[in-house]
């Protein structure tokens, strides 16, 4: 079952519930509706009787009440007329006129009932409530197989006081079997139908966007980057497309990017063996017979050796960090010492390009860094490698350490090329090298920077680069614990 169809059935099978267990109260509430509006038409009448008895009674040359209510024949045919059974009783519930066919037993039953209705709920009156204040007590009771509605109010007569109990009996409810069976079964099919319409418009609204969310997706996975995913929602529908349109975004930069890489990489490492070989080769047949010739020889081997080697390091540690196994461990480190030694490893490149490099440390003595030194030093180093690489002849690059309260700030400025914007946010990505410079005649991969990236991420502090005017300039921001 895919998702279109599980969402149509869970809507369906949702709706069709709550339209039952709805009918269901609304049933219940047309039958307590129906119950309390027969109550309070007995307790009108119960009104009406109390109202005529005193009026009789102040007009009777008779002034006993209880004698009076005894010989009150009237109320048998009153009873009669309103299909109901009239019942008079002192204040202590004893029985004076009794026109129902109920045992004492019953009545007192019924009077002392606690099924005692309070509020009345009645649809017909727009969803009113009555208070017992307007209709006397009124009850709801089942004497053997027979339910009955009670209305009971008080009747003052001079100085005393009576009940007057109106009875009637509940009549049975008389539905033709199958007229009501054919009216249940209509009402089903009418909210199934209801249910399976909403269900399908629905689950095709909400499973919609996801086939095509699911199709894009697959498209994706299979290297077709080309289609944009279009779903026109503000929910979290919308927001995975967009998500989605970003990450193939992303996909699509690094795949290319590593397609890049790797033929580059290839490449250099092709040159590199077919050089060490070919001067290997020289020295075994004898090609180089002088010693110079074979020094010389032995020293590019040894120089692409270690080109090797080096790639070979960058590519280990970045699959360290990629998989998050990578030991990290802290000491007391000197970042104006190791500052120092690294630039000496470049004394070389420097002297060939008419490079300057200036100092200027800002550190207070008592400072102490805690951090792993040797990533420290892999950072610095390929910061200042590449200010090295990518600066004009004859120009000057400038380091300085300053700190602020948590950290210790590294930077590096140099002049060359001026990054353009476009690029400023890809010049930290895995084998990303700028496309505004002639990268085929420098040294590198584009590994340096993004390690470099990563490292500061995982000792929790910053790298940050910024280009003006021709001044690049990296800032590595270093926690002091």
């Amino acid at each position: 079952m895919n998702i279109q169809d599980k969402i149509t059935y869970s809507i369906a099978v949702t709706l069709f519930v709550i339209i039952f267990i709805t009918s269901l109260t609304f049933t219940q509430l047309f039958v307590i509706s129906d119950r309390n509006n027969k109550l309070i038409d007995l307790a009108e009448q119960n009104h009406k009787l109390t109202e005529y008895i005193s009026e009789s009674y102040s007009r009777s040359i008779e002034k006993d009440p209880v004698k009076f209510l005894k010989n009150s024949g009237y109320l048998e045919d009153t009873g009669n007329i309103l299909n109901s059974d009239i019942i008079i009783a002192d204040s202590r519930s004893n029985i004076l006129s009794n026109f129902s066919g109920l045992s004492e037993q019953e009545i007192s039953l019924l009077l002392s009932s606690g099924n005692q209705i309070n509020r009345f709920f009645t649809i017909s009156s727009l969803f009113s409530l009555i208070s017992s204040k307007d209709t006397g007590r009124m009850i709801y009771e089942s004497i053997g197989n027979s339910k009955y509605y009670v209305s009971i109010r008080d009747l003052k007569l001079d100085e005393s006081s009576f009940l007057s109990v109106f009875i009637r009996q509940q009549d049975e409810i008389a539905l033709p079997p199958l007229r009501y069976m054919f009216n249940l079964l209509l009402i089903f099919l009418i909210a199934g139908l209801i249910s399976i319409i909403a269900g399908v418009l629905l689950g095709r609204n909400i499973s919609g966007p996801l086939l095509k969310l699911n199709k894009s997706v697959s498209r994706i996975s299979d290297g077709d980057y080309s289609e944009k995913i279009r779903i026109k929602s503000s929910d979290e529908i919308g927001l995975l497309a967009k998500n989605i349109n970003l990450m193939k975004n992303k996909i699509q930069k690094s795949h290319q990017s590593l397609k890049e890489f790797t033929y580059m990489l290839s490449h250099e490492i092709k040159n590199m063996l077919t050089s060490i070989n070919g001067y290997a080769v020289g020295i075994t047949e004898g090609v180089y017979s002088s010693r110079k010739e074979i020094d010389s020889a032995l020293n590019i081997i040894k120089n692409k050796t270690k080109d090797l080697e080096n790639i070979t390091e960058s590519l280990l540690m970045l699959s360290k960090i990629e998989n998050k196994i990578i030991e990290i461990s802290k000491e007391k480190i000197d970042l104006a010492e190791i500052t120092d030694e690294l630039v000496k490893f470049y004394e070389k490149e420097l002297e060939d390009n008419r490079l300057t490099i200036l100092k200027s440390y800002n550190l207070p003595e008592n400072i102490e860094v805690l951090s792993d030194k040797y990533l420290i030093q892999t950072v610095i180093s390929n910061l200042i490698n590449n200010a090295v690489k990518y600066s004009s002849a004859s120009s000057e690059i400038n380091i300085d350490l300053a700190s602020d309260r948590n950290y210790v700030i590294f930077s590096v400025s140099n002049t060359g090329q001026n990054i353009p914007d476009d690029e400023k946010n890809r010049i930290f990505n895995v084998f990303y090298r700028s496309k505004t410079i002639d990268v085929k005649s420098i040294k590198g991969f584009g590994l340096g920077l993004a390690i470099s990236k990563k490292i500061a991420t995982i000792l929790e502090g910053e790298l940050d680069f910024s280009s003006k005017n021709d001044k690049n300039t990296f800032i590595f921001s270093i926690p002091l614990n």
